[in-house]
């Protein structure tokens, strides 16, 4: 499913009704009634039900949905933050058919306390004032509609965008509606994956509108979200004829005599996500604690290493900071041949050598968490927070490679520019140890697939559903460890296979 900004939408929107020929009446009309079938489980006969509505596009699917809530009987009024007047086009249109069919508007009067005493009586409201539209501050009668909702006691429900934020994600300081439901329409929207606009939608659900598959080919639509189907139609199937090497023979470069934990973990979740061969790079004095728990590692020397013999080598979990691990970058990044992902420690001396990542033949993924980037980019956290989007895409472009920029929905970009998001997780990731365990699994998966940007996009998904598993089952959101999503990969894959399988 793509994700679009502002602009794309409003592109989309334009062709199919400029070029295919669908009025925006139309459009509209499907909005509300796909919004309306999706609420209508999740009401109860005895709900009332506020509508409020402002004067844009947005507002005419509120009329929509207005006027399919009446219809069948429940309880609903409609207030609207402009005067009627000066509702045009399509969404005039919308209004005088809700008027037609009966319905009836309330005035929200700033100079009146009536709107605020009456939304204590609503246990539903639906928020239809303000969509993909606003550019900066909405004006001071949205901003006191919009207080007036965060203070009720009511289920919030928008629609494509809560009230107040900003579409493409930029930063923002005003108040904006907090939705318990937001119904976006068509597509994603930057703003649902980015800080602060993120925390505003609660649940979300995509709702289809009609836009006919032309619309949106003809834009050429670069980012998408990377979902469980995504994953099942491009996980590697084995050859029943392949054997150990066919699989990856790679060298994970990690840990330290205080850190061999780090290497543990990206160790084992190599091994759990299918590579064939793995060679562990290791300090001598954390050898001997890494063989007892890892029997199908095989051991290289870090003063003697031909990195020429392997197909892939992933570096960085528990290196340390050493000089030494800033010298074993620099001959990793010297084998140009060979797919590499860099992460943890690995990218902290890569600050050092980013002129050579442009050189680099194969594949490079780097692999850093928000305050990683702000060191690679030189840009304040708040910086990357506000711009993921943008941010990764120019960095990838630049440098020429893959970046995995984690977080609550982690964005995968390629050296092309196009992105992938990925949706699945939970906060239980948010612990020590959980890093190197997607190293891990890139770096198997990167061996295994034809596509860099599927095997990193999967890798990205099983992580995360690892965590959900746990969570689901037998698990909270505190008490997930790293060593704990390893040993739920097997889970994952089974499922994903299983499913391939049927």
């Amino acid at each position: 499913m793509h994700i679009v900004s502002q602009e794309e939408m409003q592109a989309i929107d334009r062709y199919t009704m400029d070029v295919i020929g669908l009025e925006g009446k139309v459009l509209m009309e499907n909005a509300g009634q796909g919004i309306f079938h999706h609420l209508i489980s999740k009401l109860k006969a005895e709900d009332q039900i506020a509508v409020i509505i402002g004067k844009g596009n947005n507002g005419g699917d509120g009329f929509v949905v207005a006027r399919y809530l009446q219809n069948h009987n429940f309880a609903t009024d409609v207030w609207l933050v402009e005067d009627q007047h000066l509702i045009k086009g399509d969404a005039a249109y919308h209004m005088n058919v809700f008027l037609n069919s009966g319905g009836k508007i309330k005035g929200i009067c700033r100079k009146s306390h009536h709107f605020e005493d009456q939304l204590s009586n609503y246990t539903v409201i639906i928020d239809a004032m303000l969509g993909t539209g606003i550019k900066g501050q909405p004006r001071p009668a949205y901003l006191d509609a919009i207080h007036l909702i965060n203070k009720a006691d009511a289920h919030v429900v928008s629609i494509d965008l809560p009230s107040g934020v900003i579409a493409n994600g930029e930063s923002f300081s005003h108040e904006a509606v907090y939705a318990k439901q937001t119904y976006t329409l068509q597509y994603p929207k930057l703003c649902m994956y980015t800080q602060p606009a993120a925390t505003f939608f609660g649940e979300t659900d995509v709702i289809q509108i009609g836009i006919p598959k032309k619309a949106i080919s003809h834009q050429g639509l670069r980012r998408q979200v990377w979902t469980k189907q995504d994953v099942k139609h491009t996980l590697p199937v084995r050859n029943p004829f392949s054997h150990k090497g066919t699989h990856g023979k790679g060298l994970l470069i990690a840990g330290s005599q205080d850190m061999p934990g780090a290497a543990i973990l990206s160790a084992t979740s190599a091994l759990r996500s299918g590579i064939g061969l793995l060679w562990l790079s290791i300090a001598d004095k954390a050898k001997q604690t890494v063989c007892s728990r890892l029997p199908e590692v095989l051991f290289e020397s870090r003063e003697s290493t031909d990195f020429s013999k392997y197909k892939g080598m992933a570096i960085g979990p528990g290196l340390g900071r050493s000089e030494d691990g800033d010298a074993l970058l620099a001959q990793v990044l010297g084998e140009k041949d060979i797919p590499l992902v860099i992460d943890a420690d690995g990218l902290y001396h890569l600050t050092n050598h980013l002129s050579t990542l442009k050189t680099h033949q194969a594949p490079v993924v780097l692999t850093p968490h928000p305050g990683e980037m702000a060191t690679l980019t030189g840009k304040s956290i708040k910086e990357v927070e506000n711009d993921r989007f943008g941010i990764s895409e120019t960095f990838a472009k630049e440098h020429g490679v893959y970046l995995v920029l984690k977080g609550r929905n982690t964005i995968i970009t390629s050296p092309s520019g196009e992105q992938v998001v990925n949706v699945s997780g939970n906060p239980a990731l948010a612990k020590g140890g959980s890093g190197d365990v997607l190293t891990g699994i890139i770096f198997a998966f990167l061996l295994q697939h034809e596509n860099p940007l599927n095997a990193i996009s999967n890798a990205v998904y099983v992580h995360g559903a690892a965590a959900d598993q746990l969570v689901k089952t037998n698990h909270s959101l505190l008490d997930v460890l790293a060593s704990d999503l390893s040993l739920t990969i097997p889970t994952v894959l089974h499922d994903l296979y299983l499913d391939t399988m049927c």
